[in-house]
């Protein structure tokens, strides 16, 4: 049975029980942000630390998040565990947590979101109860690893909604969208979970951006992949669309937007009905306001298109979309979309019910004239518009304004009116005769809305003249024509000037009938033009030359007559111009398309303009005098192509002779070039060969601009358009051909490559032309020269530059012809050409580059066969400046180009190429090579050319080593290097090429030679002297690049001339003040650091002092300039330079001699000035001075500091500039000072300190006065007696300038003063007096200098800087006196207020005293207490004569007397003590010399002192006694209570007893052993105590002083402790000290165990006496803690007269209802303590007086009894079964049903579970017997079915087996009931509850067939009865009972027998018999229906029965039976 038990407790088993098993064998925890191993690390309170923390910065961002504090954060939340929880506090912990999680959204990816999430993970295991809310709040984010990691560790069951997440979660991934919405589309529970998410949100306020994205995201995915969408599904997905639009105030733009997405895609999806497309309509444009306009109407449009036509929107609707800002021009942009009448068509009735809104009109008319208008949307608006303009009942204003409208319509919609009209003529809606009219009034009425009728006709001719009809056009034009022709007076400047311009809009008008009535009076018209002459012009143009223009010979003639006849002669000369440019010179080509056009244009000109003297001498037509020669001579030829070729070259030629010959040239050519680039294909050809005949015509410098400026019209990158490729040269130059050219102008004029050919004849011409005679060209030159106004060389090589790249860049053949020519115009001068062009053309464009180089090698190659030599060194800088190109291909061509140099100059030269010749007019700085130089250079060239070609670098390395001059080299060597270097050097100064000086420049750059610089002196001295506009002109972006070059050419070489040369010093002296120039340090960067780099590192240390005074003036001169950007160079330069003291004393000699003395500026008014830069050039120097380290000399120190003097008496410059001056010499002397490590004998006034003292009095300034307050400091180990005559007037200036200034820095200043100066006061001292008290009175007057500043320092930096002070001072000499100066400040105040108060008084000396060691404290406090022994000693006796540090010097300024003082300063000295005192170190303290041992002996003689007149001091010593002893070291405290103890004093023993209670806790274990003897001493005190019968108070703290020892008791200390026992227990009895004495015991039974057992009885009586007299709560825990003790250490000595005691106080406590909480935990000590050989024995004879007397402490009785039997071995219990039994039996006799009976039953099944099945057997045979041998004692059977019920509850089916013994007896009670009528309900539930239990734990091994056959018929046989005792509880278990029998049954004839015998039931007489059987048939059916099928038919008939009841009530409960028997057999009505 033992292990069947145990079975049964297994299965029992908590369901967390995995939860609280050992971590190593349970799975790791599952955790958010940790791995599971990790978690396991972090414990539930760190979790809530992390969790709380992240919830805390969540409510930083969000204040709401407030609320969820006490549910989930809490710490109540802390230690909740929902598997313990109620199911209505879960459900409210599950809406917090789903609350929570829908407002964490937005947050979710920030950090503190994770730690709350771990947080909740943790302890509220969301992730397994909370699935759906966490999913609520990861879904938005399924593609975030967040989500990956949070379904790691979801608890999601298979066969679940969430099932599909499964495989992610096993492989930790992330959920793709497109997996999500698959599953979607398979699970319409997924679907419906997550559309309604957003919704749930908005409504909540919780919506954020995510979560709209993936709403808007993830359902417009799903409605797309919907193969279809069913009402179900548009149902649950209708609100995720709608909700946003509804929902407006919750809803943001991403929302909306987001939802007109979705509604676009779900209607492209299904059909919508017209009501939800409406709905849907309405809504979105109650949103449109809050997103863009265009977003909207697209939006609308794709939701609208593929749905049906809405028939009408409301009036609101319309309103709303009228007032979206920029709906009219959006909704223009709009209409290009498909179905964008669907939108407009439903707006229509509303707009038209509104004409009289503004807006809704502006809205139509903005529709009307706008483009792609559906055509729907005109017709429908078209039909609603005429159908209001006929209807008489409309209003006046709704018809003129339809009249608008309809006239906008016919206007631009004139087609689809007419047919509109005519529908409704044809449909019978109006009449034929009002549209016509109606028609007639819009064509000749089309006001403006705010027209009236009777207006002027004016306006109503203007709109006819743009009428689409040709004939009322020209009606009204002549109308027009004719009202401007007569003038009417009538007539307003408004109306002439709108009847003008509708005039000339009809110019370009296309029909013959409008133009003949516009031209029909020119004078008229001329008036209207000549005032708009721009936009007639315009108009014309337009009308004549645009590309869709095509007009009829009559309409030109027209056009052309008017303008040449008419306009032509008077209009105003710009005008004519113009017209002539733009209308007539494109007509006056003769082309096949317009040779009509040109003759009559041409006749026009000659019979108008030509023969007009005035007109054909105007500028625009004078170059058409003689072309009327020139087409008379052609005109007897036939007309053809060729005749009108010859004829526009003829006529071309004529007219670039007259501009050649005009006097407005440069009009003509300016015109020329303008019509080059025309649009117009005519206008463009005749211009080009016009300008071809002109340049042909062309000589010299005009030929060369006119070619620069045609050459830049032309779009050259398109030459190659005019098919060159397939073009021989000789091709070309027959295209080139005026006859072929003219030809193609004639044939296609219009075509590109006519123009192209044009432009190539032009460049062809320009590439040949010739130099201009005596021409000086420089052909390296990229600029025109500086001083020379005429460039026309420079143009010239231009123009010849700009052809060879235009010939390179264009075909082969075409750039070999042009080339070829631009060679032969050259001639001889071509490579000098070629050598500029590959110069100037850059390393970018090295195809140029190589190009030049490969024509030049072929011109070298033709002259190495030519019989003559030439020497061509000329050249050679060129080629070196290309050696040093970046491109490989360059370099080698170069390279050829010297080996054939070097081929050549082996052969005798004649002449030399280019003499004299190549740079223009510099060639007189050239210096040439002898043929042997010339060799030998090439030759080294051309030896090291693989070096040239590989590196481009390598020229400058090879001119170092061919030209370095060195020690080796003979004379003959050294001078070919000269020669070389001064012929390249010449050609650097003659080139003007910059970029070429700069590369030959860097190729010599390492070369160091005096004569390097000596020939460079020509450009150095240009850059050194021009201003620096012309030399960024002439060197161009090189100039940084060459002044830099030519800088380094001052070197080490020329350092001679500087020093003693005037020429190279005054060259130097120019280049070091421009580079020192704002304008070359803004510019020259390069310049300026190489010159100032040079001038440090090489120039200046060789320099003599004389020149390096001369550069060190310059540099102060250029730096001191006021609007100089040089001030900081020139300050780091002259840092960098000034070394030399001497050099610096001459600069401040100089300076000074300048400055103007007299008083300071702030004190004397200014009179005269210095110069002005005198005190700008010192500040630069003293800032230099300042900043660098100076050498130490006391020369440089006294002048610097006479240099100040001088500053602080100068009146010349503002007082900021003197305070700036001031400061930086300060800085100089202390750099100086520094470097002084010598100090020689000097007498102190040498260095006059006395300045420093004077600035520091006269200063204003703060900084000036720290500066100048650290430089004395410094100064002192200069001049330590000079200081100290100083030392007091420093210190005052000090205290009322620096004191009350509250900045780091400041007092920064003041700690460096007292460093250095205090030390020097100290030192004085200690060498005149004695350390002690001597010391500390000499001292006295200086420290109080300090302390009575204490008031003037801010509070927060007092405590540093005394602290500071006393460190300078010496702590050990002078923290005494200062701490007692600053108690005695205070004393006054001290002795008068309370301790928080005195704490703050005394912080300041409390603090500082803090700061040093213990042993240095306890030295301190010692002397200080000395101090008040002297001054109480002065109190007591007058006549003491013995001195004392605080003295009678301020006594005068108090009112009492010197007692009083004395008083209350020994006073405060005390309490300052007592406050300053803290934990000092034993180590110290003994180190101390007895410092300790003194402190306590002054204090307690302080403390006895018997004089009346210090009972304060003596109180004062008492308490600061107190508190010393508090915070000693644990063996000086010990020392001093033992001290205390023995002295006689009750006070400071009670004192001493006090203060060891309360710290003895705190001693650590390690010290508390060595103090065993001290408190063994100390217990034989408190024994004394005790047993002297001493005052209660020493009494009661020598109790809580052995309180205190007993709870810290060490072995060796027992006995002692044992002895005490007797007095504490006297303590007890005497009910005087009683909680004293019971705390006093607690600890003990622990500590002393046994040592007890002397005094155990005597213990337990007294406290049990205690407990019964009902003491205070403190007393009765006290008491109940020495029992629990006794209980537990001596367990075995407790008899039955000690449990006796103590369970007879349990029961009597129970029973006068006095058993409160604080004893509850004695009776479970005692249940689990106590012997049970003893207890229960005990215990059951206890219950014999129980029984009899104490009723009312049942309840008591038998919970201790229970408890004792839980905790009793199973020996024991059997050993005294009988008894205990016994006891039992009379307990049930006793308890009646109640709580009490439950307390019995529970306490037997705790004696059965002790027992084996062998001791149980006759143990229930016996409470069988005794329930049922008496056939009267019906309550014993009652209990009898409660145990046996308690016991199967308990073992379950373990106690079936024993339901044999008793199935008789409850079958008789059972057949009692129903024979003889038994009455007893309690016994009906008894039994029948104790029969459902037994079946329902049953296992089917003991409730078979045979033995429910027993029970069945008796249990069936109970409903009479039940329905007789009326009792709803057996009714129930009667049901259950039958359940569960059928439950149990395999038997079909039982099973029919039970159904039959239930149903017989139904037909008693009694009704309520029958709805009982009823009742109990319809719950056999619900729970086994399936068992009872068989028997449907024999049930039906029984229920057809009942059906007829005449009760209703029978009625009803058989339909309901009938419900249960056919929701298991379908329909019975047939049966």
């Amino acid at each position: 049975m033992v292990s069947s038990l145990a079975a049964q407790l297994a299965q029992n088993a908590s369901l967390n029980s995995s939860l609280l098993a050992d971590r190593s064998r349970r799975k790791p925890s599952e955790s958010y942000l940790f791995t599971g191993r990790e978690a396991d690390q972090h414990d539930l309170e760190s979790i809530y630390a992390l969790g709380y923390n992240g919830f805390l910065q969540l409510v930083s961002v969000d204040a709401e998040f407030e609320e969820y504090e006490e549910s989930l954060f809490s710490s109540a939340a802390k230690a909740t565990d929902r598997t313990l929880l109620s199911a209505e506090e879960n459900s409210q912990l599950h809406a917090a947590i789903s609350s929570f999680l829908l407002a964490l959204g937005p947050y979710l990816l920030e950090a503190p979101a994770g730690k709350v999430l771990e947080w909740l993970v943790r302890r509220f295991r969301i992730n397994e109860f909370d699935v759906d809310a966490i999913l609520t709040l990861f879904l938005p984010y399924h593609e975030t690893m967040h989500f990956a990691k949070m379904n790691t560790i979801l608890h999601i069951q298979p066969n679940t909604t969430w099932t599909f997440l499964l495989p992610f979660k096993s492989a930790a991934q992330n959920v793709p969208r497109i997996a999500l919405v698959s599953e979607m589309l398979k699970n319409t529970d997924v679907a419906r979970f997550i559309a309604t998410l957003l919704p749930r949100a908005i409504k909540e306020h919780r919506a954020h951006t995510t979560l709209i994205m993936f709403n808007a995201a993830t359902l417009h995915d799903f409605i797309a992949c919907s193969k279809n969408l069913n009402e179900g599904t548009i149902a649950f997905i209708w609100p995720a669309l709608i909700d946003p639009l509804q929902n407006r105030a919750n809803s943001n733009k991403d929302s909306i937007l987001g939802s007109y997405a979705l509604l676009s895609v779900l209607s492209q999806k299904c059909r919508l009905t017209p009501s939800a497309l409406k709905a849907i309509v309405i809504s979105m444009s109650n949103c449109a306001r809050q997103v863009g306009t265009a977003q909207y109407l697209n939006a609308l449009i794709s939701v609208c298109e593929p749905q049906g036509e809405i028939e009408e929107l409301p009036d609101a609707t319309v309103k709303t979309v009228l007032r979206i800002a920029n709906i009219d021009s959006e909704l223009r942009d709009a209409l290009a979309w498909e179905g964008a009448e669907k939108v407009l068509l439903p707006l229509l009735p509303g707009l038209l019910h509104r004409l009289s809104d503004e807006a809704a009109i502006a809205f139509l008319e903005s529709l009307i004239t706008a483009q792609n208008l559906p055509v729907a949307f005109i017709h429908r608006l078209t039909t609603k518009l005429i159908v209001l303009a006929i209807d008489t009942s409309s209003t006046a204003s709704d018809i003129t304004t339809s009249h608008q409208l309809l006239s906008n319509i016919q206007q631009r919609y004139s087609p689809l009116f007419h047919a509109v009209a005519e529908g409704l003529i044809e449909s019978d809606e109006v009449s034929k005769e009002s549209v016509e009219q109606l028609s007639i009034l819009l064509s000749t009425n089309t006001g403006s809305l705010s027209r009236e009728a009777g207006e002027q006709v004016i306006i109503d001719l203007i709109v006819e003249a743009a009428n689409a009809e040709p004939r009322v056009r020209a009606d009204a034009v002549q109308k027009l024509s004719e009202t401007l022709a007569q003038g009417s007076s009538s007539l307003s400047p408004s109306d002439m000037t709108s009847i003008r311009q509708s005039l000339l809009s009809r110019v370009q008008d296309t029909h013959q009938l409008v133009l003949d009535a516009l031209y029909r009076n020119p004078v008229t018209l001329l008036a209207a033009v000549l005032d708009n002459s721009t936009q007639y012009i315009d108009t014309l143009d337009v009308a004549l030359n645009s590309a869709n223009s095509k007009l009829k010979h009559a309409l030109l003639k027209l056009h052309f007559s008017f303008l040449i006849s008419h306009f032509c002669p008077k209009a105003e000369q710009s005008s004519l111009r113009d017209a002539f440019q733009r209308i007539i010179f494109p007509y006056l080509l003769y082309s096949k398309p317009r040779q009509r056009t040109a003759n009559l244009v041409w006749d026009l000109v000659e019979e108008h303009a030509l023969t007009n003297s005035a007109l054909a001498s105007n500028v625009a037509f004078e170059i058409l005098r003689g072309c009327t020669d020139v087409r008379k001579a052609s005109q007897d030829e036939e007309d053809s192509s060729e005749k009108m070729a010859k004829l526009n070259l003829a006529i071309s030629s004529n007219m670039a002779e007259n501009i050649l010959t005009s006097n407005n040239y440069s009009i003509h050519l300016d015109g020329l070039i303008r019509n080059v680039k025309d649009s117009n294909a005519h206008a463009r050809v005749l211009s080009l060969l016009i300008t071809r005949a002109l340049l042909s015509r062309l000589t010299g410098e005009h030929q060369v601009e006119a070619g620069h400026q045609i050459l830049k019209t032309f779009d050259t990158k398109h030459l190659s358009e005019a098919d060159l490729a397939s073009l021989s040269a000789d091709d070309i130059s027959e295209r080139l051909t005026a006859e072929s050219l003219a030809q193609s102008t004639v044939l296609k004029p219009n075509s590109l490559k006519t123009t192209r050919w044009l432009q190539i004849s032009i460049i062809s011409m320009a590439t040949g032309i010739a130099l201009p005679d005596g021409l000086e060209i420089d052909w390296i030159a990229n600029q025109s020269k500086e001083n020379d106004g005429d460039n026309r060389g420079y143009r010239y090589a231009s123009l010849k530059r700009d052809m060879y790249k235009l010939a390179l860049t264009t075909g082969s053949a075409l750039g070999m012809h042009l080339i070829r020519d631009l060679v032969v115009s050259l001639k001889h001068e071509a490579l000098l050409f070629l050598a500029g062009v590959w110069m100037g053309a850059g390393n970018e464009d090295r195809v140029l580059q190589f190009s030049a180089l490969q024509h030049a090698t072929a011109f070298l190659e033709a002259h190495t066969s030519a019989e003559v030599g030439i020497d061509f060194q000329t050249i050679i800088p060129s080629l070196l400046v290309v050696l040093q190109n970046s491109e490989l291909t360059v370099r080698r061509t170069a390279l050829e180009c010297i080996a054939l140099l070097h081929k050549v100059a082996d052969r005798k030269f004649t002449k030399v190429y280019a003499f004299d010749a190549i740079y223009g007019p510099n060639q007189d700085q050239i210096q040439y090579l002898s043929q042997d130089d010339l060799k030998a250079y090439l030759a080294g060239i051309v030896k090291h050319q693989e070096h040239f070609l590989f590196d481009p670098a390598y020229c400058k390395v090879f001119h170092e080593e061919h030209l370095r001059k060195v020690a080796s080299n003979s004379k003959k060597e050294s001078s070919y290097k000269y020669r070389v270097l001064c012929y390249l050097l010449s050609h650097i100064n003659a080139m003007t090429l910059p970029s070429a000086q700069a590369r030959l420049l860097e190729a010599v750059s390492d070369i160091s030679d005096r004569s390097k610089t000596e020939i460079l002196l020509p450009t150095i001295q240009l850059l050194a002297e021009k201003p620096l506009n012309i030399l960024s002109r002439l060197f161009d972006s090189y100039l940084d690049g060459i002044a830099t070059l030519c800088a380094a050419a001052f070197d080490l070489t020329v350092l001679a001339d500087l020093n003693s040369g005037k020429t190279f010093w005054d060259l130097f002296v120019s280049l070091l003040r421009r580079s020192l120039s704002s304008e070359a340090i803004l510019s020259l960067p390069s310049f300026t650091s190489s010159m100032a780099q040079q001038l440090k590192t090489v120039i200046f240390t060789g320099l003599n002092r004389e020149r390096k005074f001369e550069v060190c003036k310059l540099i102060l001169e250029q730096g001191s300039r006021q609007d100089s950007a040089a001030h900081i160079p020139c300050k780091n330069l002259l840092g960098a330079l000034l070394e030399d003291p001497v050099v610096i004393i001459q600069l401040l000699n100089y300076l000074q001699s300048g400055i103007i003395d007299g008083p300071r500026a702030s004190k004397r008014a200014k009179t005269t000035d210095a110069p002005e830069d005198i005190m700008s050039r010192l500040s630069i120097l003293s800032e230099v001075l300042a900043s660098r380290p100076l050498p130490g000399s006391f020369d440089l120190i006294s002048h610097l500091l006479e240099a100040l003097s001088k500053v602080m008496q100068s009146v010349a410059s503002p007082q900021a500039d003197i305070t700036f001056i001031e400061q930086s010499l300060m800085s100089a002397i202390e750099n100086a000072a520094e470097k002084v490590t010598e100090v020689p004998n000097l007498v102190p006034n040498n260095i006059r300190l006395d300045i420093l003292v004077e600035l520091i009095r006269v200063t204003d300034n703060p900084q000036t006065f720290h500066q100048a307050l650290l430089l004395i400091a410094n100064l002192t180990r200069l001049a330590p007696e000079s200081v100290l005559h100083n030392i007091m007037p420093i210190f005052t200036f000090m205290g009322s300038n620096i004191f009350h200034r509250d900045d780091g820095y400041s007092f920064a200043v003041v700690q460096k003063t007292v460093d250095n100066i205090v030390p020097v006061m100290i030192s004085s001292l200690k060498q005149t007096h004695q350390a002690g008290l001597n010391l500390y009175v000499a001292a006295r007057d200086f420290l109080r200098v300090f302390t009575d500043a204490n008031n003037h320092i801010p509070r927060h930096r007092r405590v540093n800087f005394f602290t500071h002070l006393v460190d300078v001072l010496g702590p050990a000499d002078f923290l005494a006196p200062v701490c007692l100066l600053l108690v005695e400040k205070s004393s006054n105040r001290i002795v008068r207020q309370n301790s928080e108060d005195v704490q703050n008084a005394l912080a300041l000396p409390i603090s500082l005293l803090h700061h040093y060691t213990p042993h240095l404290q306890n030295f301190v406090l010692t002397e200080m207490l000395r101090e008040s022994k002297r001054l109480t000693q002065r109190v007591t006796d007058s006549d003491i004569s013995q001195p004392t540090f605080l003295d009678e010097s301020l006594f005068e300024e108090h009112s009492v007397s010197p007692s009083a003082l004395y008083k209350r300063r020994s006073q405060a000295i005390v309490i300052f003590v007592g406050q300053a005192a803290k934990t000092f170190s034993s180590k110290e303290s003994n180190n101390a010399g007895g410092e300790l041992s003194d402190l306590v002996s002054i204090l307690l003689k302080l403390s006895r002192n018997p004089d009346s007149k210090v009972n304060d001091i003596v109180k004062a010593s008492r308490s600061c006694l107190t508190k010393v002893m508090s915070v000693m070291s644990v063996l000086d405290f010990i020392d001093a209570v033992l001290l205390m103890l023995s002295s006689k004093d009750a006070m400071a023993q009670e004192g001493a007893l006090d203060l060891l209670s309360d710290r003895l806790s705190k001693v650590s274990s390690s010290v508390r052993k060595t103090i065993i003897p001290s408190i063994n001493k100390i217990l034989g005190h408190i024994q004394k105590f005790l047993s002297q019968q001493t005052s209660a108070a020493l009494a009661s703290s020598s109790l809580k002083a052995a309180s205190a020892i007993g709870q810290s008791l060490y072995p060796g200390e027992e006995n002692s402790m044992t002895s005490l026992v007797p007095q504490i227990i006297s303590g007890i009895r005497s009910r005087q000290m009683t909680l004293q004495a019971i705390a006093s015991l607690v600890p003990l039974p622990a500590k002393l165990g046994p040592r007890l057992i002397p005094y155990f009885r005597e213990i337990v009586s007294e406290l049990i006496l205690v407990l019964r007299e009902d003491p205070e709560d403190l007393i009765t825990k006290n008491t109940v803690n020495v029992l629990q003790g006794l209980l537990t250490t001596i367990s075995t000595f407790w008899s039955k007269l000690e449990l006796n005691q103590l369970a007879r106080l349990f029961l009597d406590l129970s029973a006068s209802q006095k058993l409160s909480t604080h004893v509850m935990p004695l009776m479970k000590t005692l249940t689990k303590r106590a012997p049970p050989k003893v207890l229960l024995p005990t215990l059951c004879e206890i219950w014999r007086q129980v029984e009899t007397s104490q009723t009312a402490s049942f309840d008591c009785y038998f919970d201790m009894l229970q408890k004792s039997l839980r905790s009793a071995d199973r020996p024991v219990v059997q050993e005294n079964l009988r008894s205990l039994f016994s006891a039992f039996l009379s307990a049930f006799d006793s308890v009646k049903m109640g709580e009490s009976e439950t307390r019995a039953i529970d306490a037997f099944v705790e004696l059965v579970v002790k027992l084996n099945e062998a001791t149980f057997r006759p143990i229930f045979r016996r409470l069988h017997d005794w329930a049922f041998v008496s056939e009267h004692e019906q309550h014993r059977k009652v209990t009898f079915c409660h145990v046996y019920a308690a016991l199967l509850d308990f073992f379950k089916g373990l106690m079936n087996p024993y339901m044999l013994l008793v199935l008789v007896p409850f079958t008789d009670v059972l057949n009692a009931f129903t024979a003889s009528g038994l009455q007893d309900e309690s016994l009906l539930t008894g039994v029948l509850g104790t029969l459902t239990k037994s079946l329902t734990v049953d296992d089917g091994s003991f409730w078979r067939d045979e033995k429910l056959r027993q029970v069945a018929t008796p249990l069936i046989r109970q409903i009479p009865v039940c329905v007789r005792l009326n009792s709803h509880h057996s009714k129930a278990l009667l049901q259950n009972c039958l359940v569960a029998v059928v439950e149990n049954l395999n038997d079909e004839t039982l099973l029919k027998s039970i159904n039959l015998d239930l149903l017989m039931h139904t037909r008693s007489e009694e009704s309520r018999v029958k709805l009982f059987a009823l009742e109990c048939s319809e719950a056999l059916w619900k729970a086994h229906g399936g068992k009872l099928l068989g028997f449907v038919a024999e049930t039906a008939t029984f229920i057809a029965e009942c059906c007829e009841d005449e009760n209703d009530v029978v009625a009803r409960e058989s339909f309901r039976l009938k419900d249960a028997v056919e929701s298991v057999a379908g329909s019975i009505n047939g049966i």
